[in-house]
């Protein structure tokens, strides 16, 4: 009996779909859900919690969960708690917990073929990141870009000519992704794709709960600060509790005019209509329905040559991006009831063993590994005279080069207040010093022949030194430690993430004076901090400076700010190795990407 499995990895959850026997798709239900969050905990002991049971222990302790892994792909590490992960293992985490449902499904049969979807414009590091996430899960892995598994359901169901163009856009999570496939005899082509990948339902999610704040925050604002911001354990449990209340009025307001939010005391329940979300979110979707438009341009398809426009992801439901679609477009667009299905059902349809039913994106042989073949990039790639790409599993690639992922979604626990300088001589009391920042633009250069080495904790990311290691840090500050693994004992760089409440882009010089006036009431308090600048250059970055001379080594700060962050970067050296120190701060302060 052969076992063939599909999962649409996605931003904020996952679809399993399985085939026993040759039998019709069928959707793995998990936890009593189509869906599993792709989210991770990891917990002290090593144990990798996966969906549900992941969000559920990011009520005990959020700095060790991680709700959307998929978003990190191009992080070498990750940062939880005080645990440092592979990305690899944190993704691969999520599939090993698909695949075992589907196994279990069919009565714990092996996988005979896996197939994975992913975004049309990955490129060939992040599909090869993704599988060797799936390495030894199946027998054969094939990977299939999104919008060709959305057409290829799509075409089953309802036809596509040949030569015909059809639009997909999908409305994920965490990103939407609009593509234009064409049908070409038997084969789907990827003309173009565009994405954004810092929108989603989950964005939708927190749009709604700030509405919801405005309507009932006003008669107690200090309780509503408390609610979604506090970090004791009932804060944390009553607002897990408000963000799922508030994920299933959005939806209810897909079908009905109105619905309530219940809310927990002192507030009285908060009534919300299809209108107030629909105001939330009028510009955003536009933008959304734009790629659409953006897409045909790129792809070259004249809006009479479009055959079709499918919604996929599960916020394609909501009313209002049907009708953006059609306003722009003329074409009244399909989608189904499980729209955040589609992707999963429709990638196994598209590599089924026999070839007939395959629609000839299963060449014979290719299971078994006996046929090699190159596939046809999106006509853009080739118009640049890019190679093909060529894989031992079947592989039908996306535009090369990638979009970016580099912005943490906006749906997330709520940082605490920012750290400053008085709570920075604490910081690094456990590891018998402080962090600091490095000022001196002749610093030496980072050795380009020691490979840098990428971490992503929290709400940053940095490059460290080929030759330094992570060393944990205090989850409770969102702090990450790196020292020297062959280095003078106490030399160490530590980053630290503080959220401000208001807009440091906008207002730099608000953020700089609260610094300072921290930085006066330590030196009034006797700490030995000298040199305060308030704007200078380090590593290509302008940074805040600042110098603490401790007995026996000397700190040096820099604190970068982006939007409501605060990160500071503190590097610290005794009589021996400043050198090795500088080097290592100027990469870490030139490579910290925030947000």
């Amino acid at each position: 009996m052969s076992l063939h499995v599909s999962i649409d990895f996605g931003t904020s959850s996952t679809c399993t779909v399985v085939s026993v026997g040759g039998a019709e798709p069928q959707v793995v239900v998990i936890d009593g859900q189509p869906l599993v969050p792709s989210a991770v905990f990891a917990a002290a002991d090593g144990t990798l919690f996966v969906g549900h049971e992941a969000e559920r222990q990011a009520a005990v302790d959020p700095a060790r969960f991680e709700p959307h892994p998929k978003r990190r792909i191009d992080e070498g590490e990750l940062l939880l708690g005080s645990t440092v992960l592979k990305v690899g293992d944190v993704i691969r985490a999520v599939l090993q917990r698909a695949v075992g449902e589907a196994r279990r499904f069919a009565g714990g049969a092996a996988v005979d073929l896996l197939v994975l979807t992913h975004p049309a414009d990955w490129g060939s590091v992040r599909a090869a990141e993704l599988r060797q996430a799936a390495a030894g899960l199946g027998k054969e892995i094939v990977l299939v870009p999104e919008p060709v598994a959305a057409a290829v359901f799509h075409s089953a169901g309802n036809g596509l000519p040949d030569g015909g163009a059809l639009a997909v856009l999908d409305l994920g999570g965490g990103t939407v992704d609009a593509s234009v496939v064409r049908k070409q005899g038997a084969s789907f082509q990827v003309l173009a794709t565009k994405g954004e990948p810092n929108f989603g339902g989950a964005d939708i999610d927190q749009l709604l709960l700030e509405h919801v704040g405005e309507l009932v925050g006003s008669t107690d604002a200090a309780a509503w600060r408390k609610l979604v911001e506090g970090r004791e354990m009932p804060d944390r449990r009553r607002r897990r509790v408000l963000r799922q209340d508030v994920r299933g009025a959005k939806e209810t307001l897909s079908r009905h005019a109105y619905t309530d939010v219940p809310m927990p005391p002192p507030f009285s329940d908060a009534h919300v209509t299809r209108a107030d979300l629909e105001k939330l979110i009028a510009t955003p979707l536009g933008s959304s329905a734009d790629l659409v438009l953006a897409t045909l341009r790129d792809g070259q398809v004249p809006r009479g040559q479009l055959a079709g426009v499918f919604l996929v992801g599960g916020s394609s439901r909501i009313p209002m991006v049907a009708r953006l679609i059609h306003e722009r477009t003329g074409v009244v667009p399909v989608t189904l009831d499980q729209p955040e299905t589609v992707v999963a059902r429709g990638a196994l349809r598209a590599v089924r063993l026999d070839p007939e039913r395959s629609g000839g994106l299963a060449p014979a042989g290719t299971w078994a590994g006996t046929t090699v073949r190159d596939y046809p990039l999106p006509s853009a790639q080739a118009a640049r005279g890019e190679p093909l790409s060529r894989a031992r599993t079947v592989v039908m690639t996306g535009d090369e080069p990638t979009r970016p992922v580099t912005k943490r979604p906006k749906l997330k626990r709520r940082r605490r207040a920012p750290w400053l300088v008085g709570a920075a001589v604490v910081l690094l009391a456990a590891v018998a010093g402080t962090t600091a920042l490095l000022l001196t633009d002749s610093s030496p250069q980072a050795d380009p022949a020691v490979p840098a080495q990428r971490m992503a904790a929290y709400d940053y990311r940095f490059a460290y030194p080929g030759g330094w290691r992570p060393v944990g840090g205090d989850p409770a500050k969102f702090q990450t430690l790196v020292e020297p693994a062959d280095g003078p004992q106490g030399s160490l760089v530590a980053v630290e993430e503080g959220r401000l409440t208001f807009d440091t882009d906008g207002d730099r010089n608000r953020a700089v004076q609260l610094l300072r006036g921290e930085y006066e009431k330590s030196v009034a308090a006797g700490e030995e901090f000298s040199l305060f600048t308030p704007s200078t250059s380090f590593a290509g970055r302008d940074v805040v400076y600042y110098r603490e001379t401790l007995p026996e080594a000397t700190v040096e700060w820099y604190t970068l700010y982006k939007g409501q962050f605060k990160v500071s970067v503190g590097c610290k050296y005794g009589p021996a190795g400043k050198d090795e120190v500088v080097r290592a701060c100027e990469q870490v302060v030139g490579s910290v990407d925030i947000g």
